[in-house]
């Protein structure tokens, strides 16, 4: 890489040239994918990093001092994203981990919740009933009779793809009219109380 060719780029990409990125990106990407895939062990993450790092090399070069090495500045960029990174995933692991934890602590049914429960098991079905027959029909065997998405498919008649779009069309309706977030497992403990 040619430096006095780079600084040329770097002044027209400071002026705004859309194609002075494209030759700074070409004449580095080598480098900073080799650099990243050395550092990142899930090889899956070296494009989002390698984004992100000429996302910020974008963003930070008017604050590039023109004495120091390019290279050695993109390095820095490129540090402080693959630690940005592994600093994401790590929270991420750790709310996994206490949302985990928090969901294996024992429930105690306070004295209201029976009924509160059969209340929302009601209106649940007042819901369900609004529903057009094809969506009804599949929520009612996948929720009230627990079957899979192959034996509504083969009861009905129709494909796999086409009782799981039924299904996630149901349950959005459903959210709208409710206005409550009722995810799978809660309009299945609402639908067995109907019998």
């Amino acid at each position: 890489m040619n430096d006095q060719m780079l600084e040329l780029w770097l002044d027209r990409l400071l002026d705004g040239d859309q194609e002075a990125f494209e030759v700074i990106y070409s004449m580095t990407r080598t480098k900073i994918y080799g650099t990243v895939a050395a550092m990142v062990t899930n090889k899956e993450d070296v494009h989002d990093i390698v984004s992100e790092i000429y996302y910020q090399l974008w963003r930070s070069l008017p604050a590039y001092d023109r004495k120091r090495p390019f290279l050695f500045w993109v390095n820095g960029i490129v540090i402080r994203q693959v630690k940005n990174w592994r600093r994401q995933i790590w929270r991420r692991f750790r709310l996994l981990e206490r949302k985990q934890s928090l969901e294996e602590e024992q429930h105690v049914e306070t004295p209201d919740e029976p009924m509160l429960a059969m209340e929302s098991a009601t209106e649940m079905q007042q819901t369900i009933q609004k529903l057009p027959f094809k969506l009804r029909i599949v929520v009612i065997y996948r929720y009230y009779y627990d079957y899979t998405y192959d034996q509504i498919a083969e009861l009905l008649q129709i494909p796999v793809g086409t009782a799981k779009s039924r299904n996630h069309l149901a349950l959005k309706r459903i959210r709208e009219w409710i206005d409550v977030e009722w995810n799978e497992e809660e309009l299945q403990t609402c639908l067995s109380k109907k019998s």
